[in-house]
């Protein structure tokens, strides 16, 4: 298959070049591309950095509302709902994940909403309205961001209000029942001040229908719901801008994000005879692992419920040569879940959590440029709250009792960092030097509660010092090529969902990542092909692998010593003609394990998985756009994505009844945009479809009741049962926009 992806991505950028010649004449150019990745407005191919970047166009052409919608396009890029949950999600890049959204862990891929850092997964995925611009970075980020991250950051940039009084209606139909209204209104500029207002709805049935038990068990109990995976959703935004004087800028933004959906369908898709929970009564409840079911029978499929609100305020001040950035941010998530993990219509095993989460932050920005030096200083305080109760209940059918499990964090963060950026004057601005250099200390708080088995709290301290350098050499104006070197770091911690004490004390230590990276960024035939690539190598100390024991319901984290992950990006966009524009991304990743920890008693790391590294991830595009004059224009935006097969777990027994295989998905979008309608309104009309061969595909699995041979050696092998998830079948509407 590696092949195949190859040779497929070869003939595209070929067959584009050959367009382009043929069509070289033409006085097109394709659109530069700005990014504020290092804390100031640069050209995406200046930027020592692999990034991808989508802008607003991009945005609505692929449908892209949330992170999840980000993985299809960039390479080395694996984004997914989380088992079972619909707004919490699974980020990978170039291998650095974690599999787990626990509230008590770091993640690996930093989210910024607006330059402010969002702290947690859990809850992370919902609708951001007014989305304008997105940038995804792979490799390690600390130098310049306000959490110090191992696999990457993705910034996700908001419109600004607007100088004018103008405004939007959005109205979408589709199929499964889904409708969403969107009403933007701008406030024109007063006396410097100005607004923008958005108000979202959306409403969807579910994709799974929920049926009662049709094999006449008597332990069953009544479906939980009629449907799995509805969707019910309100979301605001409100941006205010004061420009105060010609130096001064004051900006507010709030968002509200508000779900109440039904659990994703858990369908049972494996069970083992030779397991201690294995008894037979879930036999009939079976379903392929490889094919999405319509409908099942689930008892504790309940609920998902997520609530956020965020507010952040934005003073700058601008000098002749400097700018000076203070700011500041407070966020609160409650997110609430009862999820169904046994797969069947009884009662084998459910759980719940109950999360409040709040997290602040305050960033101070010193930026500026003396000669041929570009710099930015800062100063960075975070600090999060998170009480969670978790009640679990083991065969809650046969009578056993729930277990109100609790457990939460208190974390400070403080951290300064520094970034230069150097144009010797002798290389007549051709070598650009890039150094940085940030300190972190965090101080994490812990506890524990297991009813009537422990109880315990923990504190602990860590500090970090990542440097970053650059260099970067412009053979021409159009040709770049870098080399980078950086390191990242994420804290150590304590396992909050341990079920024995020694895990919770033993905690985890800190992880850094040493990453080594050289990359080409060129603009060819005149500006026609835009065509990056980067090669990378990155070795992990300590890397903080989650290990899911089934046996208790628990994901506790393990430091493997060594851990190492390589591989190639290439990105090309081509303008074959005025309205013809084709794009091209592709990603390899080799991930293995150096050195595994002495004591580790659950397997070798040659048996070991690399948890959501697909090997191979390739992605191509085609936008074409047809003036109609007159009436308007017609625009076409077609997809095909492609992801190798990986596993979600590092156990070998787990991955045996979890492993992910390929998926091919088919989206587009066809448009007749810029209607006139009346002096100043215009109108689009779009069809779209997303998975339009609808593919079925598992996304993640729960691998249930694995042998644990520390408790009990002789009790045989295999995981007891899996509950898989899948990703959505084929999904299509209609959508109207009247701006004005």
């Amino acid at each position: 298959m590696p092949s195949q992806i190859i040779r497929r991505l070869l003939s595209s950028v070929v067959l584009a070049i050959i367009a382009l010649s043929a069509a070289a004449q033409e006085n097109l150019i394709l659109e530069e591309v700005v990014v504020t990745a290092q804390k100031r407005k640069q050209s995406v191919q200046e930027v020592p950095i692999a990034i991808s970047t989508f802008d607003k166009t991009a945005i609505q052409h692929r449908r892209i509302s949330n992170i999840t919608d980000i993985s299809l396009s960039a390479p080395n890029v694996e984004i997914v709902d989380s088992p079972a949950n619909t707004t919490a999600a699974t980020i990978a890049i170039r291998g650095a994940s974690q599999i787990s959204p626990a509230i008590t862990w770091e993640n690996s891929v930093g989210i910024y909403l607006d330059g402010v850092f969002m702290g947690k997964n859990l809850g992370a995925v919902f609708d951001i309205v007014e989305l304008e611009r997105v940038e995804v970075l792979r490799g390690p980020q600390g130098t310049l961001y306000g959490k110090n991250t191992v696999g990457g950051a993705v910034n996700l940039i908001t419109r600004k209000p607007g100088d004018e009084f103008s405004g939007s209606l959005i109205a979408e139909l589709g199929s499964a029942g889904y409708w969403s209204g969107r009403a933007t209104i701008n406030t024109p500029d007063w006396k410097g001040l100005k607004s923008s207002l958005t108000l979202f709805k959306a409403e969807r049935d579910g994709f799974s229908g929920n049926r009662p038990d049709e094999f006449d068990n008597p332990l069953a109990a009544p479906p939980s719901s009629h449907e799995f995976q509805n969707l019910d959703e309100q979301a605001a935004r409100l941006a205010l801008q004061w420009d105060t004087s010609e130096n001064l800028g004051v900006s507010y933004t709030f968002d509200y994000s508000d779900q109440d959906n039904k659990p994703r369908f858990g369908q049972l898709t494996q069970i083992s005879s030779n397991s201690y929970l294995y008894s037979g009564i879930q036999e009939p409840y079976l379903t392929r692992d490889d094919e999405r079911a319509d409908k099942g029978s689930n008892d504790w499929a309940i609920e998902e419920a997520s609530e956020s609100t965020g507010h952040a305020l934005d003073i700058q001040w601008q000098g002749d040569n400097t700018t000076l950035r203070s700011i500041t941010a407070y966020r609160e998530l409650d997110w609430n879940d009862t999820i169904d993990i046994d797969g069947t219509a009884i009662d084998i095993f459910h759980s719940s959590r109950y999360v409040n989460y709040d997290a602040f932050s305050q960033e101070l920005q010193l930026s500026g440029n003396l000669d041929q030096l570009d710099y930015v200083v800062g100063a960075y305080y975070f600090e999060e709250d998170a009480d969670v109760l978790n009640p679990i209940t083991f065969f809650g059918a046969f009578g056993n009792p729930t277990s109100h499990n609790r457990y939460g964090l208190d974390t400070n963060s403080v951290a300064l960092y520094g970034q230069l950026d150097w144009r010797p004057a002798i290389y007549d601005d051709r070598l650009t030097v890039t150094a940085g250099l940030r300190w972190t200390e965090e101080k994490k708080d812990q506890y524990i509660i297991h009813p009537s088995i422990f109880t315990a709290q923990a504190s602990d301290t860590f500090d970090n010092t990542s440097p970053s350098i650059a260099l970067n050499w412009s053979f021409t104006d159009d040709i770049n090529v870098y080399l980078r070197h950086a390191k990242g770091w994420k804290s150590g911690g304590f396992n909050g969902e341990a079920a024995l004490p020694a895990e919770f004390y033993q905690g985890y230590k800190d992880e850094q990542v040493t990453s080594y990276e050289t990359g080409l960024k060129s603009m060819l035939l005149n500006g026609r092909l835009r065509l990056n690539g980067a090669v990378f190598y990155n070795e992990f100390d300590n890397f903080q692998l989650s290990v899911f024991e089934g046996e208790f319901a628990a994901s506790v984290i393990f430091n493997v010593p060594k851990y190492e992950t390589k591989g190639v990006e290439i990105e090309a966009i081509a303008l074959v003609n005025e309205g013809l524009q084709l794009t091209a991304s592709y990603g390899y990743l080799n991930a293995q394990y150096k050195k595994f920890p002495n004591n580790f008693t659950y397997f070798n790391k040659e048996d070991a998985g690399t948890p959501y590294s697909p090997k191979n991830s390739l992605t191509l595009g085609m936008d074409w756009r047809i003036d109609q004059k007159t009436f308007g224009l017609w625009d076409l935006h077609i997809e095909y994505s492609y992801r190798d097969d990986y596993v979600p777990f590092i156990d070998p027994d787990q991955n045996a009844a979890s492993a992910i295989n390929d998926r091919t998905l088919l989206n587009a979008r066809l448009a007749f945009d810029e209607i006139k309608l009346g002096n100043s309104g215009t109108l689009l009309i779009a069809l779209w479809g997303q998975n339009l061969t609808d593919e079925d595909y598992r996304i993640n699995t729960i691998p249930f009741g694995g042998v644990d041979q520390r408790i009990d050696p002789n009790s045989g092998s295999g995981v007891g049962w899996t509950t898989s998830y899948f990703g959505d079948p084929r999904t299509y509407g209609i959508e109207t926009r009247y701006s004005f």
